[in-house]
């Protein structure tokens, strides 16, 4: 660091010509006083307003959009991150012999969160890069006698370690390379046996016979490894506890959470021996989400791209911070990310799509949720307050029951009939611990029915106005307003961030999703009063109640996803043939709205659709169709879309006597087509001809479509799109 400072430091000044003016001279400096500024070694103090914690503790409390507060004394709602790793070999990284890899790390992860490196700078997306960060740590620590990671860092990695990690991560991720199956049973075969376990079970951790499966089972019933269910659809049936085996081979429980350690330990979970699917332990819904996959799919399956992208970005931001810190990290001169990129995505399976919820299931939940919101919805939540407000904590059950039963009538709908004899409500909570699904859509508490129509205000704002969650889920009660063309709704838009601020914009709702906004604003704030909330939450959209006491949920990740849950299995669609619902998410209505969109317009509402979802490109809401568009559909509308424009082209063409010009790349296209059918005009050429040989050619991807916005004299507003045929070679 000192080194490349002082070398900084003896750049000389340039020489300038005679004709360069005063203004000009400073303007050359200046540039090079920036120039240097940004590559020279950061040397100050690491501390920073985002880090509300001393530099040297072992865990960080990080700032969190604002919505992080001091509750008596300790801070609440921030960006946590431990820096109590559990390593391979049992050690911990906060030990004093890892005191310099520690420090390290901790230096990467201020640089990052400053911007001073690359990597993701955004709070919730720097703790998972910080998280990559972590897995390659213990990579090295799993490998320590090559690496030597407490005396050099990271900087024996080299090349081809690199590349082999890659292939690794690429093989089966992290789990994979971390070789996680293996250390399992390495531990629980030494325990149960005494002895090393046999390189052949080693090498097939995933079909394990099963006269080798119940010693282990035996040893880990013996040692308490195992737990019963306590709720939800498996009540009662036993499995492992996850913690504890991820202690006994030194790696976080957070590693535990993945489908392929969950894939691997069901072997070793009898009572859910009849399952192909690989359900969750703790299943609240009535039957697994369409999104659960099955266990062979989990043992078949390898990393998709998005993982080996992952880990190029880490290993990006470890290169970069090689300045900072050169003596613990590789030199970047004599790595090549892109090499080793290239050789691990030959063996990456492809990348995950948000599945698209099927027409007739979205109407079935936009229906049902547009009815609880317009007819049902006022009531619900005028009986609801009602009946908290003789909430008494000693006898919480039977005082809500009673003020329930002396209201039953006082809520009533449009049509004069009381909402508690319409969804049959008489009781306003039950102690049950595991859900009768039948009951909740015959007989639902007043707090079940408040929880669906929660629900149905998600659906109502999230299938008619794309948001990511993280866009709703901290939503300000005062989010909307109203003016003569309508209503609007008003929102922090994600990845718009400029270090630690982003973006509002406004966006039209329709009345629908109006109202759903309305209904939360009189639930949060009735609520908010009469809970005496001080917290930063006390103003948020969703301020809802917690199943017992009187409190608020916090504003989590999981908090709408709860709510959609419920609200789902109210619906209760049939489940499909292998017994899986779609329990809808908020980014899945997003891509339903924005596909639908597309399909029903084509490229006349691509900008529209940019602007809605909060891109700032139509490059980037195109990209995102691309990837997410069902089918195989898309090809056959951008083909569609390109015989429209050879054909005005042609007319364009005629009109001007051949002389019209076109700078979006159509008249090669154009060209091309003539060329093939050795024409000058397309009316020489049956139209199924032309039109036939134009699909042909975007089929075989001898052309492609580049959507792109214009923007206007500030470089920020977009004032329009235009859409390029790029083409290949067209023989």
């Amino acid at each position: 660091m000192t080194r490349l400072a002082a070398r900084l430091d003896l750049l000389p000044h340039p020489q300038f010509p005679d004709d360069f003016s005063e203004q000009d001279r400073r303007m050359v400096l200046l540039a090079l006083a920036s120039a240097k500024q940004q590559i020279a070694p950061y040397d100050g103090k690491f501390e920073a307003p985002w880090l509300l914690s001393p530099f040297p503790d072992e865990v960080w409390d990080t700032t969190n959009r604002g919505r992080e507060e001091m509750v008596d004394g300790q801070w609440q709602n921030t960006i946590r991150f431990d820096w109590r790793v559990p390593l391979p070999n049992g050690a911990l990284l906060t030990d004093v012999r890892y005191e310099h890899l520690l420090m390290l790390l901790k230096k990467i992860a201020f640089l990052m969160r400053s911007g001073l490196v690359a990597g993701n700078s955004t709070p919730a997306a720097w703790r998972n890069g910080m998280g990559k960060l972590i897995a390659l740590i213990r990579w090295t620590v799993l490998h320590e006698e090559k690496f030597m990671p407490e005396l050099y860092g990271l900087r024996l990695i080299d090349q081809p370690s690199l590349e082999w990690l890659f292939c690794l991560v690429a093989e089966g991720g992290w789990f994979h390379a971390l070789q996680i199956p293996q250390r399992i049973l390495a531990v629980l075969y030494q325990g149960a046996h005494g002895i090393s376990c046999p390189q052949s079970l080693l090498n097939s951790p995933f079909t394990i016979p099963i006269k080798e499966i119940e010693p282990l089972v035996q040893w880990m019933e013996c040692q308490g490894l195992y737990c019963h269910a306590k709720d939800g659809a498996h009540m009662g049936k036993r499995h492992l506890k996850r913690n504890p085996i991820a202690r006994l081979i030194g790696e976080s429980p957070s590693s535990f959470t993945t489908p392929n350690v969950s894939g691997f330990l069901r072997q070793f979970e009898p009572d859910f021996g009849n399952e192909s699917l690989l359900v969750q332990l703790r299943q609240g819904t009535e039957f697994p989400s369409q999104k659960v996959i099955s266990i062979q799919d989990v043992r078949d399956g390898g990393a998709s791209e998005e993982a080996i992208v992952a880990l190029e970005k880490a290993i990006g931001t470890v290169l970069d911070a090689h300045r900072h810190v050169p003596d613990l990290l590789p030199e970047p001169a004599h790595i090549s990310l892109r090499r080793a990129t290239n050789i691990a995505k030959r063996v990456t399976s492809t990348s995950s799509h948000t599945l698209f919820i099927p027409i007739n299931t979205g109407l079935a939940f936009l229906n049902t949720a547009m009815r609880f919101v317009h007819v049902y919805g006022e009531a619900i939540v005028g009986f609801y307050l009602a009946v908290i407000a003789d909430f008494n904590p000693t006898t919480p059950n039977p005082s809500t029951n009673r003020s329930l039963n002396r209201r039953l009538n006082d809520w009533r709908i449009a049509s004069g009939e009381s909402i508690a004899a319409v969804l049959n409500i008489t009781e306003f909570r039950r102690k049950d611990t595991k859900t009768n699904f039948d009951r909740l859509r015959s007989n639902p508490t007043l707090d079940q029915a408040l929880r669906v129509l929660i629900g149905s205000c998600i659906v109502c704002m999230a299938l008619l106005k794309p948001s990511r969650e993280e866009e709703l889920t901290h939503l300000k009660r005062n989010c909307m307003r109203e003016d003569a063309d309508g209503y609007w709704f008003n929102y922090e838009r994600g990845k718009s961030n400029s270090g630690e601020v982003w973006q509002d914009e406004d966006r039209p709702i329709p009345v629908i999703s109006a109202k759903a906004i309305h209904l939360l604003q009189l639930l949060g704030s009735s609520l908010s009063t009469l809970f005496a909330d001080e917290r930063k939450i006390n103003d948020n959209l969703f301020y809802l109640p917690r199943v017992v006491g009187m409190e608020a949920l916090i504003a989590h990740s999981d908090l709408l996803n709860k709510h959609l849950d419920i609200f789902c299995d109210f619906v209760g669609l049939p489940p499909d043939m292998e017994g899986r619902r779609w329990y809808v998410r908020v980014h899945e209505m997003r891509k339903w709205f924005l596909l639908l969109l597309f399909w029903s317009g084509r490229f006349d509402v691509l900008d529209a659709a940019r602007w809605i979802a909060g891109h700032t490109n139509a490059k980037h809401i195109y990209a995102y169709i691309e990837k997410e568009f069902p089918g195989e559909e898309l090809p056959q509308i951008e083909a569609e879309y390109s015989i429209d424009r050879v054909y005005r082209r042609d007319q364009e063409r005629r009109r001007a006597k051949g002389d019209a010009g076109n700078e979006d790349g159509v008249d090669e296209l154009y060209e091309a087509v003539l060329r093939h059918f050795n024409v000058e005009s397309l009316t020489m050429v049956p139209e199924p001809e032309w039109t036939s040989y134009v699909q042909s050619l975007r089929k075989d991807e001898k052309f492609r479509l580049e959507p792109h916005s214009i923007f206007g004299e500030d470089g920020r507003n977009v004032v329009g799109i235009n859409i390029s045929f790029v083409m290949r070679q067209v023989t």
